[in-house]
């Protein structure tokens, strides 16, 4: 017989408000919709090599920062690889 445990979590507003909105529409329970989303991350974790997994986050140093912004300046035009990137 399983047994279930409660956890807590912050979330932000925004994925607040899109859990709310699936669960309204498709009729699931939040905790279903969590759980099901739990499952399925953990297991892309064990199965997708480590190296191919793209954060959702990235954390930068303030030297990071310092030369995106420089980077985003507008004086900086954007590459034609970049265009043709926002193209597709």
């Amino acid at each position: 017989m399983s047994t279930n445990t409660q956890v807590s979590a912050y979330i932000s507003e925004e994925t607040k408000a899109q859990m709310e909105a699936y669960v309204r529409s498709h009729g699931v329970k939040k905790a279903y919709l969590i759980e099901e989303a739990l499952l399925h991350h953990l297991q892309a974790l064990r199965e997708i090599p480590e190296d191919l997994i793209i954060p959702s986050r990235l954390v930068l140093t303030n030297e990071a920062m310092s030369q995106i912004a420089e980077h985003l300046a507008p004086e900086h035009q954007p590459t034609e690889a970049l265009r043709a990137l926002f193209r597709e």
